[in-house]
């Protein structure tokens, strides 16, 4: 691509002052975390709306700055969650309390113990062998056998995928059980508001004296039987209990926010982007290490990527001369509940995506260290390396370049449709996803040096004559040594469309999935045996699996039925 013009470089309109100031606001308490579709977020759209508003750019949807969508924010309990032991009610948030992943509805059966709630092979440990669970409610405990405990046949270090919720909610589902019922303390008074998809199956926690009234045992006894002998101690019961869940799931309106700069006779344009939500009060995704809401004022993750961006913005809209190509700049809502915005953009965009010749996408670029600065997704097309490097270089920075266009941040929406990116990040640390990540902490000089890089690769895509051409992620490479962390399938989720089963963003070239015909578009319906209603039940299924196992794969293709079957791989 073109050589650096030193003219059209953005240093000189990059305020280290404005940027301080972008994040302060950004990450204040009074925006609580920009939290999916609550005030703050819709504060923090208005700052960029109104900042926009006084530059010289174009609004990028019409006549205005918005483009609105909807997203499920959160789970609410409705009016119908009771439970019924020997006829009588119990208590909701003291004795029991559904799960946001249950799904709605009613059940009566007889109740029986399946201990743990597991099925490992690799452990040599079933608690579900010879119960019949058909049409029961099943009572499980939390967790797993020993967990933490070093002499556990389990992993004894950390807890095991066996642990999880989801992987004991798939269980009882597959087995056909009418209802899962998980003995944990403390029993949380509140259903977390969090959003989960729906597992197919009613779910609550209860505590261990309803269990031991349910069962007629000490299910505490039990328990420590099973912890010591590491054998499942499964049971039948002649006793019958009824429940009813009503989880109810809220949608709200959010929104994407955009404008650009550039001739408007313009037929290409080049996206710089960033994601300007995060986690608001904590929820399933904080690292805080308590349950307890606390602010994440998200100051790198990602005020920082949001005030570079509005920045660069300033700067280029003040000197839009040599532009052959329009700039959109755009700040995303829903990244932190799966890349939600972009994905909604690429599927709404006001223009045809196939004039997009390039997309960068900054996410934590406020903690620089060392004069670092990472580069991702430059093996997205040819052109791109010697340029990243010697536009890095000239700045006086180093950093880790390379890599596909896949990854937990909005560039992956971009690329997954067709168009060369770039993924600006100074590193990880220990303030990630935590209440911590505070706007004092920002490296606010090696912002300006992000910034500038950003600033200046996006104006070379949108005056070069050169094009970056796409290039099809290969598979990630085989391990060389090790045992990897998994099987590798390499289907692409779509997390913008809610269908029951997964819908497909993409296939990585090379992978299992390409090789068997899975294509873009496929909605995978059943994995080894295993139906798929959503993500969570293809990733416990993946999770079974081994590299080199052979699986049946269901898939609708344009609402007709595919079955193919597919040849797992190891992943690093």
């Amino acid at each position: 691509m073109a050589r650096i013009d030193p003219a059209l470089t953005v240093t000189a309109s990059l305020s280290m002052a404005r940027l301080r100031a972008d994040v302060k606001v950004l990450a204040s308490d009074a925006y609580e975390g920009r939290g999916p579709a609550t005030k703050g977020l819709a504060k923090a759209a208005d700052y960029l709306e109104k900042a926009l508003k006084a530059l010289p750019v174009e609004p990028a949807f019409g006549n205005t700055f918005r483009q609105p969508f909807e997203m499920t924010v959160g789970v609410k309990l409705g009016k119908k969650n009771q439970l019924l032991v020997a006829g009588k009610k119990k208590k909701v948030g003291v004795d029991f309390m559904p799960y946001g992943f249950s799904k709605s509805g009613e059940a009566t059966g007889i109740v029986v113990f399946a201990g743990y709630g597991i099925q490992a092979k690799e452990y040599d440990y079933d608690d579900y062998a010879g119960l019949d669970v058909a049409g029961k409610i099943v009572v499980v405990l939390g967790d797993e056998p020993g967990e933490l405990d070093p002499k556990s046949p389990f992993d004894g270090r950390r807890p095991t995928r066996h642990s999880q919720l989801r992987t004991k909610s798939l269980l009882a589902r597959e087995a056909k059980a009418a209802a899962l019922l998980v003995v944990k303390d403390p029993l949380s008074p509140k259903l977390p508001s969090e959003p989960e998809s729906e597992a197919g199956i009613l779910a609550q926690r209860i505590t261990p004296a309803i269990a031991s009234e349910l069962l007629g045992f000490d299910v505490l006894k039990k328990k420590a039987e099973i912890d010591q002998s590491y054998k499942p101690a499964s049971a039948s019961s002649d006793r019958s209990a009824s429940l009813s869940v009503e989880i109810v799931r809220e949608r709200k309106k959010v929104d994407n926010i955009g404008a650009f700069v550039g001739p408007k006779d313009a037929t290409e344009v080049v996206v710089i982007g960033a994601h300007y939500d995060h986690l608001g009060f904590g929820g399933a995704d904080s690292l805080s290490g308590t349950d307890q809401p606390q602010i994440h004022n998200g100051a790198d993750d990602n005020a920082s990527g949001t005030a570079a961006i509005l920045e660069i913005a300033r700067g280029l809209a003040a000197q839009p001369q040599g532009l052959r190509r329009r700039i959109l700049f755009l700040w995303f809502a829903g990244e932190e509940s799966g890349l939600l915005g972009s994905n909604h953009f690429v599927k709404h965009a006001p223009f045809d995506l196939k004039s997009v010749k390039a997309m960068i996408n900054l996410d934590m670029v406020g903690r620089m260290s060392g004069q670092k600065l990472h580069v991702m997704g430059t093996k997205t097309a040819p052109e791109w390396d010697a340029l990243v490097e010697k536009v890095v270089a000239d700045r006086g920075l180093t950093g880790r370049f390379g890599g596909d266009g896949y990854g937990p941040s909005d560039h992956t929406s971009f690329y997954a449709e067709g168009v060369p990116v770039l993924f600006l990040f100074t590193g990880a640390h220990t303030d990630y996803h935590k209440p911590s990540d505070d706007y004092e902490k920002l490296n606010y000089r090696g912002l300006v040096l992000a910034g500038a890089v950003a600033g200046d690769l996006i104006r070379i895509a949108a005056t070069s004559e050169v094009k970056p051409s796409y290039v099809a992620a290969p598979p990630p490479a085989a391990p060389s040594g090790g045992h990897g962390y998994g099987a590798y399938f390499g289907s692409i989720p779509d997390f913008g469309e809610d269908v029951k089963g997964v819908l497909l963003a993409g296939v990585r070239e090379g992978s299992p999935a390409e090789k068997a015909g899975i294509k873009k578009g496929d909605v995978i319906t059943r994995f080894n045996g295993v139906a798929v209603l959503n993500l969570q039940d293809l990733t416990v299924a993946l999770r079974a699996c081994a590299p080199g196992d052979v699986v049946e794969v269901e898939a609708l293709r344009a609402g007709a039925p595919v079955k193919v079957q597919a040849t797992l791989q190891k992943r690093e």
